[in-house]
């Protein structure tokens, strides 16, 4: 059996307070944090440790740090680690453990797609709790675009990292050529008694940007090949002449490759990623979540209603609302998911007055001019108001309110797990604003929702359909 670190527990009598459990109220989110994490299924991760050698930290105590810590705007594995030395909320997770901030950092990047699958069962005990109602599913999708952890002046394109690549190729040169100089004076002072095969600081520092340099180079020539076959296979011809010079500027960022140049609200380009959630109308709960690559949202009404599908047990959303951006996957969307009633703005709609039905009929198909009259219609303009207060303040709460800007982690897989992290915090806080408003206890609360789930541990409340492991 494996053994892991045991803190103390948090009933054991102290000089004072004379518990952990009397340091926080009985409504605290850490409270319920830990009382969420104690139901949740931890197999996946626990099968990666070894019975042999020094007992680790709990994965259901550091999963329960990364938890609290994101839904209170704290990501930082540095803050968090002090945390649990000076603050009486993470001390009652950690169970006064105090793990260092490289263990907190190690956790998270090694079980980020572990931890993904916590986000949907997070989601059914919201809905056991009444935040989402099954069977009458409303979202409304949106994107956002949040900062990658990249520096736009590294994002280059092939002859920038070429010209990049030699500047730091003569930067080694010349600190080889220094550190030769430095080596014949100091032997004729000390004599060759040194190893001799250490690097420089200096040196190491440059040998691993022009590793990082090169890889960029690398990985920009695959997709521009990866661009040419894909018009090859779309367009079932040769790139043309235009086509190829947009091809040729393509740029990478040094640092996260996976970053991409978007525009911002404020008209300012720098290297993105754009999550998507999708959005319960009821409780502003979040039933999905993703982030791309791509700088618009052409491309993710049907990927997006298909996560939120797969979520809800198979059930297909009653609604969907979205802005114009979506609008090219409209008759797709519709042909997949026909007992979805979507609602895709119309840039049509925004006119003032649109006199000739007719004419505009005529250069529509029967799905978008369906959606047009209904989007023009009395019921259809008071359910896309909805819209705007659904999908609109999980973001607006996350980016200004929790600070999240930007992203820690880099790379398009990492960067998913951690917007999953940024979104399990927020439907977190819905739980325990739910419980506030009922005025139930916790334990009780989550009493009740254990005889729901327990029946059965990986039985998702109806059809007896079962969590993948």
């Amino acid at each position: 059996m494996i053994k892991f670190k045991e803190g103390l527990d948090r009933n054991q009598e102290l000089l004072m307070p004379s518990k952990i459990n009397d340091y926080l109220s009985d409504g605290h989110l850490a409270k319920l944090v830990c009382d969420i994490c104690n139901r949740l299924d931890f197999r996946r991760i626990r099968a990666k440790y070894s019975a042999i050698g020094q007992h680790a930290y709990d994965p259901q105590m550091m999963t329960a740090l990364l938890f609290y810590g994101y839904a209170i705007g704290i990501r930082s594995s540095r803050k968090i680690s002090k945390g649990c030395e000076e603050r009486f909320d993470f001390v009652y997770i950690s169970q006064n453990l105090k793990p260092s901030h490289d263990r907190i950092s190690d956790f998270r990047k090694d079980n980020l797609e572990e931890l993904k699958y916590f986000f949907k069962e997070i989601l059914h005990i919201g809905a056991n709790l009444g935040l989402v109602k099954l069977g009458n599913i409303r979202v409304s999708i949106d994107g956002t675009k949040i900062r990658a952890n990249a520096s736009p002046k590294l994002s280059k394109d092939e002859e920038g990292l070429e010209k990049l690549l030699e500047k730091v190729q003569e930067e080694i040169e010349t600190i080889f050529e220094e550190a030769e100089k430095i080596d014949e004076i100091e032997d004729g002072k000390y004599g060759k008694e040194n190893r001799g095969d250490e690097l420089p600081k200096r040196l190491r520092s440059k040998k691993s940007r022009e590793k990082a340099i090169k890889d960029a180079l690398d990985e920009l020539k695959k997709q521009k090949e990866l661009m040419k076959k894909q018009i090859r296979e779309e367009k079932g011809r040769e790139p043309t002449k235009t086509e190829l010079e947009k091809v040729e500027k393509m740029k990478i960022n040094v640092t996260d490759h996976d970053a991409k140049f978007m525009k911002e609200r404020q008209g300012v380009i720098k290297p993105n990623y754009n999550p998507q959630i999708a959005v319960d109308e009821k409780e502003q709960f979040i039933v999905a979540n993703d982030v791309t690559m791509e700088c618009n949202d052409q491309h993710q009404l049907v990927p997006m209603t298909q996560k939120t599908k797969d979520n809800i047990l198979g059930e297909s959303p009653r609604q969907v609302k979205v802005d114009n951006g979506y609008y090219p996957q409209l008759e797709e969307a519709v042909g997949l998911f026909p007992e979805t009633d979507f609602y895709v703005d119309d840039k049509n709609r925004r006119k003032e007055k649109i006199l000739d039905m007719e004419r505009i009929k005529e250069t529509y198909n029967e799905i978008q001019y369906k959606n047009l009259k209904k989007m023009l219609s009395e019921k259809g303009v008071m359910e896309y108001k909805k819209r705007m207060h659904t999908v609109e303040p999980p973001f607006g709460d996350m980016k200004f309110n929790l600070g999240y800007h930007h992203f820690l982690l880099r790379g398009i897989k990492r960067v998913k797990g951690e917007f999953n992290l940024m979104c399990i915090g927020h439907n977190l806080k819905k739980i325990m604003n739910c419980l506030a408003r009922s005025g139930k206890d916790i334990k009780i609360c989550m009493g009740d929702i254990g005889k729901i789930t327990g029946i059965e541990r990986n039985c998702l409340l109806r059809g007896g359909i079962k969590i993948e492991y």
